[in-house]
């Protein structure tokens, strides 16, 4: 009787890390209160934007990852990155496009609807607070979220299979859809895979360290 009640509560304390995965709504349970706090106000802005239509439909929510977006070519690099590196350098990209796409939304909204976000957020209404409000609260989120182990594995097969669902959305937000308006340039795709590796003791500073060789008294 005690190794079964000792299993259930196992079960249950495994089962209250997760909560019901939605594209509004996180695949974790957050561990600290501004995680939690954003991801309430990130659900009641994705729900004034669903009501009022003005989603960009150029890219493509990840399930489970409300804070997290990307087009064909970005989430299509799921399957080819193998690295600790890649992985984290890919992620803040779908970080970024969903942040793009969420600026252009949130001057879509209705002034109505977002003084209604920006009361529940508890913030002044204007363009650069309100964006500089989400830009934080996608950090957090993703910031409290990245202790859990698995959870690139999770964005990784949450990518996979976004490949398989349709777009949706109304609204046409970026003028190159293929780069999000520059956002996935050939720099930073290269970037990905071959970062750029700096010398510790780059030409500037060798000149100047020589410099003060040449100064330094002979003996």
């Amino acid at each position: 009787m005690r190794r079964q009640l000792i299993f259930i509560l196992s079960l249950v304390i495994v089962f209250s890390n997760f909560v019901f995965a939605s594209d509004t709504s996180s695949i974790f349970y957050y561990g600290h209160t501004k995680g939690k706090i954003c991801a309430e106000k990130w659900s009641v802005l994705e729900k004034l934007i669903i009501t009022n239509n003005v989603r960009c439909k150029e890219l493509k929510i990840l399930k489970g990852f409300p804070y997290l977006r990307g087009n064909i070519k970005l989430l299509t690099l799921a399957e080819k990155i193998n690295t600790k590196y890649s992985k984290h350098k890919w992620l803040e990209l779908l970080r970024r496009a969903d942040l793009q796409a969420r600026y252009i939304e949130l001057d879509l909204l209705p002034k109505s609807a977002r003084e209604k976000f920006c009361k529940e957020a508890g913030i002044n209404c204007f363009t650069g607070r309100v964006r500089a409000y989400v830009a934080r609260c996608s950090a957090i989120m993703m910031g409290d979220e990245k202790r859990n182990h698995d959870y690139l594995d999770m964005v990784l097969k949450s990518a996979l299979d976004a490949l398989k669902e349709p777009f949706y959305g109304q609204l046409s937000c970026f003028n190159n859809p293929e780069t999000l308006d520059g956002l996935l340039n050939d720099d930073t795709l290269v970037e990905i895979f071959n970062p750029t590796r700096t010398s510790a003791n780059p030409k500037y500073l060798n000149k100047r360290i020589q410099s003060i060789k040449n100064m330094a008294p002979k003996y």
